[in-house]
């Protein structure tokens, strides 16, 4: 089922891709950014280089690392002080990711009862998964379709790179007619594991 949805999806890029890329022909197109029939664009001034390194301040270049500093009169290059780094990019919602099977009731136990598998994507970072599942019964012993929600639960699951866990998630319920009911996560997130 997995391998479906993945060769579906990938068509649907493809398909997307294609249909876009006929319409990013012409660099001045305004629906892509460009200017439009805008002339060209006065350029910026050019920098003037520094001139001589005998006026404190100013120097032509150099090193530093952690307060000591050489070619000039003050520091450039690196400080030894780490610059940030912009964090990964991720789509935060899971739905693919994360997927219900096997909803089931048990008279003997009183409960309905999902089992939900959640697999991570990605091979480079752990991920900590929200999600939410709705249980439905038929509003009447006659119903034939699941309405009336009787519990929702919120799960929080850590999922390793590239590793999948299996939760199971339940409601109490119980009763001696006839049932109709269901299960279905109805909200999936994540976000880096810390």
């Amino acid at each position: 089922m997995r391998i479906r949805r993945a060769i579906g999806a990938a068509g649907l890029v493809l398909a997307t891709t294609a249909g876009l890329s006929g319409c990013a022909d012409d660099p001045k197109d305004k629906a892509f950014g460009g200017l439009g029939d805008v002339g060209d664009l006065p350029s910026a001034p050019s920098v003037p280089s520094p001139g001589s390194t005998d006026v404190p301040g100013l120097s032509s270049g150099g090193s530093s690392n952690g307060g000591t500093s050489s070619g000039g009169l003050s520091s450039g290059g690196s400080s030894g002080v780490p610059t940030p780094s912009s964090p990964p990019t991720y789509n935060p919602s899971a739905i693919g990711e994360v997927d219900g099977e096997r909803c089931r009731y048990s008279r003997s136990l009183g409960r309905i009862s999902y089992d939900v598998e959640i697999q991570n994507s990605s091979n480079d970072q752990a991920f900590r998964y929200n999600f939410t599942v709705s249980f439905k019964i038929g509003s009447s012993p006659s119903s034939s379709i699941a309405t009336r929600t009787i519990g929702s639960r919120f799960k929080t699951v850590t999922v390793s790179p590239g590793g999948s866990r299996s939760v199971t998630v339940d409601v109490s319920h119980s009763t001696n007619q006839r049932l109709v009911y269901s299960c279905q996560v109805t909200t999936a997130s994540k976000s880096p594991a810390s």
